[in-house]
């Protein structure tokens, strides 16, 4: 068990929604956004004391007793109860055993917004892996239904090539800075969406072909390799309409930005949390094109991209 200070990053699932999960291949990119883990020992209790704060804001707390993580105060039960599943599995995978430990506190802090959808589990799943020296992948497997990249991304500092082979995740760091960087943009709708969900609803509709997945796979790499604004920008439509057909759905620049002049693709989960815009024009022109629609968190690329 590691006593000091973790942090990881959070994601940006730029190509290979929903079909990663099928083996496609699928990029995404760290933010400078993320979470902090500390953890302190103390003899003057027993259990686990867990504080959790969004933007140093106090968020959840727990107090854990030194016998099986039974919960003794919280002010979210639900949220606690998953708390509690995901450090039952971790100390497991550690083999530790949590009974009569000294006392443990442990404090986490998001520095962004929750609604925003950057990894506010995955970045917790990647810390506690940190802290008890256990695979993250592994514990993201037993206690979530994700294909496992959005962990990678969370301890890379660069963009990642990601896909399962087998079940098992093969991870490639890359470089990706194409000179258009300046005009893409990540523009927040608003509406947060439910990962798990999505993720359940994907595999319980969906039957995406070899042909798809390899569609996907290829687009991925032309995305994060291509030096073409033009090219990058067919490349984003594409792929938004293998998915739109698949998943049965409106694209969403074809139902709330029909009119926007450059290329919207969405990021993840479709329907809420970032999408990415890209524009050739004034910055100002596409800030007052979102801000007229009520989006008003725009950031642009190297504002929210981790640069290595």
């Amino acid at each position: 068990m590691n006593i000091a200070a973790f942090h990881s990053n959070g994601k940006l699932l730029i190509t290979g929604e929903y079909l990663v999960l099928d083996g496609a291949l699928a990029m995404a990119v760290p933010t400078k956004y993320g979470q902090k883990l500390e953890v302190s020992l103390h003899e003057d209790f027993s259990g686990i004391r867990w504080e959790a704060s969004v933007l140093n804001k106090g968020w959840l707390q727990v107090n854990f007793g030194s016998r099986l993580f039974n919960i003794i105060h919280t002010n979210d039960q639900k949220l606690a109860l998953h708390l509690k599943q995901i450090l039952k599995k971790a100390f497991d995978l550690a083999n530790i055993s949590v009974d009569n430990q000294k006392g443990i506190k442990i404090r986490t802090n998001l520095d962004f917004d929750k609604s925003w959808g950057l990894g506010s589990s995955s970045t917790l799943l990647s810390n506690i892996g940190y802290w008890l020296d256990v695979n993250p992948y592994q514990l993201a497997r037993q206690t979530s239904n994700g294909s496992g990249v959005d962990v990678a991304t969370a301890r890379s500092d660069k963009p990642i090539l990601y896909k399962l082979v087998n079940g098992e995740p093969q991870v490639t760091a890359i470089e990706f800075e194409p000179a258009f960087a300046n005009q893409i943009y990540f523009v927040h709708l608003g509406t947060k969406q439910n990962s798990a969900q999505s993720v359940e609803q994907y595999r319980q509709k969906v039957k995406a072909t070899s042909q798809n997945i390899d569609e996907i796979s290829l687009l991925s790499e032309i995305i994060s390799k291509t030096k073409s604004f033009l090219d990058f920008n067919k490349a984003l439509a594409e792929h938004e309409n293998i998915i739109s057909s698949l998943l049965n759905e409106a694209r969403i620049k074809d139902r709330f930005f029909s009119d926007f002049g450059g290329e919207i693709k969405s990021l993840g989960a479709w329907g809420g949390d970032f999408v990415m815009a890209t524009f050739q024009g004034e910055e100002k022109e596409l800030r007052n094109y979102f801000t007229k629609k009520s989006h008003k968190t725009i950031l642009g690329y190297h504002e929210m991209v981790l640069s290595s």
